[in-house]
């Protein structure tokens, strides 16, 4: 009976440092994806700071309005035959 016992505590002290092995894996990779995913949304760029970017395509008319190079087609805007 003392064998049974014994072997019953082995797997059992077996059993709960593969569980806390498991649940340290899964911590691990959770804060890796979180921690990716973190990343992932800091680095997109938004339409707000598109709109507000100083710089344009140096190529065409340059607005005054937006202070970019366009095309000349905004209707808001106003470019240098406009002065």
């Amino acid at each position: 009976m003392g064998f049974q016992f014994n072997s019953f505590a082995l797997f059992v002290v077996c059993l709960r440092s593969l569980l806390l092995a498991v649940k340290a894996t899964i911590h691990a990779m959770s804060k890796f994806a979180m921690g990716f995913i973190g990343l992932m949304a800091e680095s997109t760029i938004t339409s707000e700071e598109d709109e507000n970017a100083e710089e344009g395509d140096l190529t065409g008319d340059y607005n005054f309005r937006t202070r970019k190079f366009d095309n000349g087609t905004d209707p808001y805007g106003w470019y240098e035959e406009d002065l």
